[in-house]
């Protein structure tokens, strides 16, 4: 059946699957663009320069033959849609995410539930499948993007300290105690960051906060809570970095419109 869809001439496939907490799906490539998105449960994306936090209210973009790998965050179920390689070439070669709108979400989930319906040898109508197919391309090209990345840096020492902010984002050391731990120089360790980041240690960081806080935000967390859990000394100091950044205030995003 894989074999068939990835062969297939149609605009968008669907393809769902399950996952259970902390489960990986390893590095891997698509001959099809791919629209990643976890209708159930948030996702970490990583590709060669980048780790995607996927919440709820978003999809990843992925153009083919970009390499990617998947962690589970919570039990998740995948509702992707696979766009055929052509006409996925007018939305770039880069990696971004997707604001899923209802009409957008409802359109893929109702992809995979015929793409479900077929594995069964179920019958469904082939006009419906390809009207579906266009409004959801169409639904994409129109949908609004977020270029918010983490930036991933192939240094070990780095790594270590990237993985330490995200497992705890409300304790950001000063740099200087950073380089301490790493016995390097505080200057050495900024040159670092921006050589293997192309982002100073501080925009490293709010990008962090901004990825974090769209997950929380679609989990109904409270603008509050997310400053308080992310470090903000005030909700209007996160809510001003946020608006900052995306061009629209965090309530935003607190749910699906």
């Amino acid at each position: 059946m894989a074999q068939k869809m990835e062969s297939a001439s149609q605009l968008v496939i669907a393809r769902g699957s399950l996952h259970p907490y902390k489960s990986i799906i390893a590095p891997h490539v698509h001959r099809r663009a791919q629209l990643l998105y976890a209708s159930e449960g948030t996702i970490r994306v990583h590709t060669a320069a980048n780790i995607w936090l996927v919440p709820p209210q978003c999809a990843l973009w992925i153009p083919a033959g970009v390499e990617h790998s998947v962690i589970s965050l919570s039990q998740v179920r995948l509702s992707t849609a696979l766009v055929e390689e052509k006409a996925a070439v007018s939305l770039g070669n880069q990696c971004f995410l997707v604001r899923m709108t209802n009409l957008l979400r409802e359109l893929v989930l109702r992809l995979n539930q015929l793409a479900a319906l077929e594995e069964q040898e179920q019958s469904h109508t082939e006009d419906v499948e390809k009207a579906l197919q266009l409004l959801i391309f169409n639904e994409i090209q129109h949908a609004l993007t977020f270029p918010i990345e983490i930036p991933w840096p192939k240094d070990k020492r780095l790594t270590s300290i990237c993985e330490a902010l995200l497992d705890h984002p409300d304790q950001p050391k000063d740099i200087n105690i950073w380089a301490d731990q790493i016995n390097t120089s505080s200057r050495t360790l900024i040159r670092l960051f921006k050589k293997e980041t192309g982002l100073s240690y501080r925009a490293w960081i709010q990008h962090m906060y901004i990825v974090l806080a769209l997950g929380k935000l679609a989990r109904g967390e409270s603008i509050f809570h997310i400053a308080t859990t992310l470090g903000y000394a005030s909700p209007s100091a996160f809510s001003a970095m946020f608006k900052r950044h995306l061009g629209h205030p965090p309530q935003r995003f607190s749910k699906v419109k």
